[in-house]
């Protein structure tokens, strides 16, 4: 948590406050004094800098710091900056934009470096599902790469859930987001389709299923747009086609034994199917006849 810490308040002004909601209310921590441990350990240290400052002005006040220079006023931003920086002395910029910032040291850009994939989770947390705690005691071999150390902690997790399939539902977009920006496609797809199963087998969501949820096209138990785009990128990218598809769900099918499922395998398939063919006449029509076989008062999962 103290790397995440160090990727926040880079280059913040020495304003910069680590008063999130997130470190208390997902983290449980208190970051309170992790400014001033910062600089006492040597990664952290606080400094004008002008070229931050400059970056943070709009291109209109660049424009008239220009202009006050007598300098070229045309161009990109980035090109009006560095023309500030090669004409006014360093000095002077330092006097006319005297405002500090937080910047880290080469030893805090090593540590950040090293340590990129905290970014990752923080930014697709789910809460229960990774046990930092458990995570910071495990004495991880100091050479695991990023997606290395990532799964090993999506493992961890898979293993402390057990049968709580809501969050195994999110473990598995975890699953998948990982080995997408990791470019395993073959991983990623097998993620997607396991997701994809969930949601159609009633288990996504934690709650009671009633006929009434179960009205097109407001149903939660459907193939999401988000799924189909993902997957229509797959099969473009790799040439894949709809049997591919629904051929690797079946076998995602045999690979995982579900408690309960809202539609049958044979029934996802179809629905899988059709969606990836955009027959959303058929789908509408197969949820309206299953949602006359459960009264509307009636829960079923």
């Amino acid at each position: 948590m103290k790397i995440l810490a160090l990727m926040l308040v880079d280059r913040q002004p020495t304003s910069f406050q680590l008063s999130q909601t997130f470190w208390r209310q997902r983290y449980r921590v208190d970051p309170s004094t992790w400014l001033r441990e910062f600089q006492q350990q040597g990664v952290l240290f606080t400094a004008v800098a002008p070229e931050i400052s400059l970056q943070n002005l709009t291109v209109v006040s660049l424009r008239q710091l220009l202009r006050r220079y007598q300098l070229k006023i045309s161009g990109r931003k980035a090109q009006l900056i560095a023309r500030l920086q090669q004409t006014i002395p360093q000095t002077t910029l330092e006097h006319q934009f005297p405002q500090t910032f937080y910047l880290l040291t080469n030893s805090g850009k090593h540590l950040v470096q090293q340590n990129q994939f905290v970014w990752w989770v923080h930014q697709h947390y789910v809460s229960g599902i990774i046990d930092f705690a458990a995570a910071q005691q495990a004495h991880l071999p100091l050479d695991l790469n990023e997606y290395d150390t990532l799964t090993w902690l999506l493992v961890a997790a898979q293993a402390n859930l057990r049968n709580n399939w809501p969050q195994q539902y999110f473990l598995n977009h975890l699953r998948f987001q990982t080995a997408w920006q990791n470019h395993l496609f073959g991983t990623a797809l097998n993620a997607l389709l396991d997701c994809i199963r969930l949601k159609l087998a009633g288990l996504a969501q934690g709650q009671p299923i009633t006929g009434t949820s179960l009205k097109w096209p407001t149903t939660s138990y459907k193939i999401e747009p988000f799924y189909y785009v993902m997957l229509q990128e797959l099969m473009t990218t790799y040439h894949l086609s709809t049997t591919d598809i629904t051929s690797a769900f079946t076998q995602r099918c045999h690979a995982v034994v579900l408690p309960r499922q809202l539609f049958s395998d044979t029934e996802m398939v179809r629905l899988l199917e059709w969606t990836l063919t955009q027959q959303t006449d058929l789908i509408k029509q197969f949820y309206r006849q299953k949602q006359l076989t459960y009264p509307v008062d009636r829960a079923i999962g």
